[in-house]
């Protein structure tokens, strides 16, 4: 018994390490790709953004003009560290803060144009990235693939 569980056990724990190693080339060629069609562009530099800052892009596009505490509260950091990093995309004209009108005091941020357009170029370099993944399956394959992909994000949510 201990070993038929033993057993079970090591195959789950290979299946994983396949998962993790797939998940890795994925990325890999997801970020190729991105990096290639960003070369293509205008943006070649990507405005030289950490991954952080691309995160509080998609986190302003998401949120909607957030305050600087709502940004803080996402990130789980301290509000000066969300100064930090929204000041920098300020700098590179990529974000733009805004007064609140109710209290003065409240400023949110906003993506400018060249934000948006950012986000719309990164998100051209992943249809690549799933047109150059999913060009080997067949329709059937695409859909099962797409509904497992779903029913994976729709667990991490909960």
């Amino acid at each position: 018994m201990n070993d038929l569980l033993y057993m079970e056990g090591r195959k789950i724990m290979e299946t994983e390490a396949l998962i993790v190693r797939y998940i890795n080339i994925l990325s890999e060629y997801m970020r190729q790709t991105t990096r290639e069609y960003y070369e293509q562009t205008e943006y070649s530099a990507r405005f030289n953004l950490s991954i952080t800052h691309l995160h509080y892009l998609h986190a302003i596009q998401e949120m909607d003009g957030p305050t600087f505490k709502q940004l803080a509260e996402k990130f789980s950091v301290q509000k000066s560290t969300v100064t930090e990093n929204i000041k920098r995309l300020i700098q590179k004209n990529i974000v733009s803060r805004q007064q609140s009108k109710k209290d003065l005091r409240v400023y949110h941020v906003y993506l400018t144009p060249k934000g948006n357009n950012l986000l719309s170029i990164e998100n051209m370099g992943y249809f690549g990235f799933a047109k150059k993944m999913t060009q080997c399956l067949d329709k059937d394959q695409k859909e099962k693939f797409t509904e497992i992909l779903k029913t994976i994000t729709d667990n991490l949510r909960k």
